[in-house]
């Protein structure tokens, strides 16, 4: 991988682990808040991760337009390697569930996708692969 490539990744990570642990700490407060909390305030505190869970998703766009057609491809590739582990792990889910295993909130899909996904990119970085 060049060297402007790699730079380019790197600037994502940067910013994608800044919006990242904003999500993670809004959704830990909202938890852990949330059964304290009543009206008004329990709504606000429901909606602050929906902010930078967005903005997830908008800067890794946003990132993706920019980069090359190389790292482009090894994005899309990554995306799909998350959807498809996703999809494995949902399909295993749905049928542990009706076994008795508890529900699973959508978050924790969500939250599987973005695991998957930077390990992958991480992966890219690391390797250039």
């Amino acid at each position: 991988m060049n060297p402007e490539a790699r730079h380019s990744l790197m600037g994502w990570m940067r910013q994608f682990g800044v919006l990242l642990a904003a999500y993670l700490a809004l959704l830990a407060v909202t938890r852990w808040q949330l059964s304290a909390s009543h009206g008004s305030l329990r709504t606000a505190l429901i909606l602050m991760p929906i902010v930078p869970g967005l903005a997830l998703l908008w800067q890794t766009v946003r990132s993706y337009r920019r980069c090359d057609e190389y790292i482009r491809s090894r994005i899309a590739q990554a995306g799909a390697l998350s959807a498809l582990i996703v999809a494995a792990f949902a399909l295993v889910y749905f049928f542990l569930e009706l076994l008795g295993e508890p529900r699973l909130s959508t978050a924790w899909i969500f939250n599987l996708v973005w695991v998957v996904f930077v390990a992958q990119m991480i992966r890219l970085i690391a390797t250039g692969k």
